[in-house]
C-alpha cells in the first residue's frame, strides 16, 4: 500500500512537469512503476498508456481553450497515422522479450534528447511539394507533411510497443523536419498523445490484460498533475522548454539503462 502511495505521488509530480511540455510522461511512469511496484513490464506498459490517455484528455482542454495551441486540422491528419501505428506496436509487444523492449525504450529516449538539444534553426530545407501552408493562431507557418508521415509512424509504433506516447520524439520531428513552431508542435501533440496512448492501450489490452486497480488509483494523480502543469506552459520560455524536456528524457533513459544492467 505504501508503494502505491509513493508511486501515486511521483506520478503526480511527473504529470505536472510533462504536461508543461504538452506530452505524456510514459518515459518516467514506466520506470517508476517497474522500480516501486512488483508488476511485469507488459502490465506496467499497459497501465502507463492508460495514464497517458487520461493525461492527454486533461491537457487537451487547457491547450485548446486556454492556450489555443492545437492546430486541429493537422492534428486530425497526423492522428490517423499515430493511432494506427501505436495500436500495431502495442499489439505485437507481448511477443517481444522485455529486455529488448527496455533497450528500445532507452534508445528512444536518447534519440529524443539529442533532437531536442539541436539548435531550433536547424530545419531541413525542402521544396514546395508536400508542403502545407498553415494559418493558425494569428500567424503562419509551413509544415512538410510528406517528410513527417514515415518518421511519425515509426515513432508511434515504437511508443505503442514500449508503453509511452511518443511525444518525446514526435515533437522534435515536427519541429526539425516539419518546420512547426515548438509551442504549436507541443500543443498539437496533446491530441496525438490521445491517439497514440488510446490505440496503444487497446493493443496491450487485447493481448496482455490490464490492472484496472492501478489505473484507477494512479489515474487520479495523473489528472490533478496535468491540470496544474498544462496551465503553467505559457510561463516557460521556448529555450527552457527545449532544454528542460531534453534533460528529463536523458535522465529517464539513463535510469532505464541502469535497470537493464543491474537486473
Amino acid at each position: 500500500m505504501i508503494e502505491i502511495a509513493v508511486t501515486a505521488a511521483l506520478v503526480f509530480i511527473i504529470s505536472l512537469i510533462f504536461s508543461m511540455f504538452g506530452k505524456g510522461g510514459g518515459e518516467l511512469y514506466l520506470p517508476v512503476m517497474l522500480t516501486l511496484l512488483n508488476i511485469a513490464f507488459y502490465t506496467a506498459a499497459g497501465v502507463s498508456l492508460f495514464l497517458i490517455f487520461l493525461q492527454s484528455i486533461s491537457m487537451i482542454f487547457v491547450y485548446s481553450q486556454k492556450h489555443k495551441l492545437i492546430d486541429w486540422k493537422l492534428a486530425l491528419l497526423l492522428a490517423t497515422v499515430v493511432g494506427t501505428s501505436s495500436f500495431l506496436g502495442g499489439f505485437v509487444s507481448e511477443g517481444i522479450p522485455a529486455l529488448y523492449l527496455k533497450i528500445t525504450f532507452a534508445a528512444f529516449l536518447i534519440i529524443s534528447a539529442i533532437l531536442l538539444f539541436l539548435n531550433k534553426g536547424m530545419k531541413i530545407k525542402l521544396g514546395k511539394f508536400g508542403v502545407w501552408h498553415r494559418k493558425f493562431g494569428g500567424g503562419e507557418y509551413d509544415v512538410h507533411i510528406l517528410y513527417l508521415a514515415v518518421p511519425v509512424a515509426v515513432a508511434a509504433f515504437l511508443a505503442g510497443m514500449v508503453g509511452i506516447s511518443g511525444g518525446g520524439l514526435i515533437v522534435p520531428i515536427a519541429v526539425l523536419l516539419g518546420g512547426m513552431p515548438i509551442r504549436i508542435a507541443m500543443g498539437t501533440n496533446t491530441f496525438l498523445v490521445l491517439a497514440s496512448s488510446s490505440m496503444g492501450f487497446l493493443g496491450h489490452a487485447a493481448k496482455g490484460g490490464v490492472d484496472w486497480y492501478l489505473c484507477a488509483v494512479l489515474g487520479t494523480a495523473i489528472i490533478a498533475g496535468s491540470q496544474i502543469g498544462s496551465r503553467m506552459h505559457a510561463k516557460v520560455g521556448e529555450k527552457s522548454l527545449r532544454l528542460g524536456l531534453a534533460l528529463i528524457l536523458t535522465f529517464a533513459a539513463l535510469w532505464m539503462i541502469l535497470r537493464v544492467l543491474v537486473m
